[in-house]
């Protein structure tokens, strides 16, 4: 028999619970478009484990039952270029989802034209160039990636209304766009807001610890609904386990004590519980017995996977962390000042590891992951100071 828990990010539980919500939040927005009244967008913020995955993959199989065509990302840090590239080639999928290009109307031709020129700026790294002959000059391609993705969105969106149908852009790990590439993604969106065409973007990421321009954040304030993804409820989390097997009360209380009702965690007990036993009742002694396997498993999968390739320096940084979130005090604690400490700093908000709640204070973007620095860390060692030599030293 298979085991009914999914500890695995972003792999689709049985059950989607506690994001009643934000689905039916998805469904108008869709449903207000259809009708020709512009509507905000959807960003979903959260940490790691809260789901967010998986209830993009929702929208996407709900807009799709819908009859709308899909732009599919899962967001990488690339420059301009590839951003343009990648734009490009999801775009272009988009189009011939909103029609079968021997049955294009007029607003069809004219986008496909638009697309060919947004990607004629990549010259001999266009991917489109092999299949794609309809360029339309002057149009999309000033090499300004905002000016060209305005124009992209708006023939889009004409298609899109010609044939009765709408595109979602549906954006994954948001966070690793630029602040350019997003503030271009908000200004192209912005255009056919106030055109009521039938564009819009589902994303999801973690925090941002970096801003955009004034003049980007009033805009995206008016297009943009952002909602924070937290942890279940201890109903929602009671929901989650009792889906997929037995528990009695006193064990459901516990689970959602030891995981406070982050899905991913609540699947991990789950796992481990039944890879223990199967058939039987799950009663809080059982929760308890298990609590040494649950936290091995989360840190050789889980917690390990979100470490992979840390420097002796930076893994220090995030155990100092633990002990005094505040960035002058973990420094002191690394016998360092906060100058000497920026560029490991830096490379963890980049990588996803550690963000600025606004506070003062450093945050770890995975629940619970102080637990697992203890765990792996004791007690705060602090690195030696690597002295370069100076070109003239013998």
């Amino acid at each position: 028999m298979e085991n009914p828990y999914t500890p695995e990010t972003g792999a689709p539980p049985r059950q989607l619970v506690g994001r009643e919500g934000f689905r039916t939040a998805f469904t108008s927005l869709l449903a207000g478009l259809e009708r020709g009244l512009a509507q905000q967008s959807h960003i979903v913020t959260g940490l790691h484990g809260t789901g967010k995955t998986v209830l993009l993959r929702d929208h996407v199989r709900t807009a799709r039952s819908r009859g709308w065509a899909i732009v599919d990302i899962d967001a990488a840090r690339r420059d301009d270029h590839g951003f343009r590239r990648q734009l490009s080639f999801e775009c272009r999928s988009a189009l011939l989802a909103v029609c079968p290009r021997a049955r294009w109307k007029p607003e069809a031709k004219a986008a496909s034209g638009v697309l060919g020129s947004f990607a004629s700026v990549l010259g001999t790294d266009n991917p489109l160039s092999a299949e794609w002959q309809e360029s339309t000059k002057g149009s999309a391609d000033t090499g300004s990636l905002s000016m060209d993705l305005t124009a992209m969105f708006l023939a889009l969106g004409e298609a899109a209304s010609a044939h009765g149908t709408g595109i979602v852009f549906v954006i994954d790990e948001l966070q690793r766009f630029s602040v350019g590439q997003l503030g271009a993604l908000i200004d192209g969106l912005h255009r056919t807001y106030l055109r009521e065409l039938p564009i819009t973007l589902v994303g999801a990421g973690l925090p941002r610890s970096d801003t955009l321009s004034a003049e980007s954040q009033v805009r995206a304030h008016r297009l943009f609904e952002f909602r924070a993804l937290d942890a279940l409820s201890e109903t929602d989390t009671v929901l989650l386990l009792r889906g997929n097997g037995t528990w009695d009360d006193d064990a459901v209380a516990s689970a959602f004590r030891i995981t406070g009702g982050y899905p991913v965690l609540a699947q991990a007990l789950g796992y481990v519980l039944w890879t223990d036993d199967a058939s039987a009742t799950v009663t809080s002694t059982a929760v308890e017995s298990v609590r040494d396997g649950y936290a091995k498993f989360l840190d050789s999968t889980f917690f390990r996977e979100h470490l992979s390739r840390a420097g002796e320096m930076e893994f220090a940084y995030l155990r100092a962390i633990v002990d005094s979130p505040i960035e002058a005090e973990t420094a002191r604690l690394l016998e360092r000042t906060t100058a000497q400490c920026a560029s490991t700093r830096a490379g963890l908000m980049e990588r996803g590891l550690i963000h600025l709640p606004g506070d003062g204070t450093t945050a770890f973007t995975t629940p619970h992951f102080e637990d697992f620095i203890r765990r792996t860390m004791p007690v705060l060692t602090a690195p030696a100071h690597k002295h370069r030599r100076r070109r003239y030293d013998p």
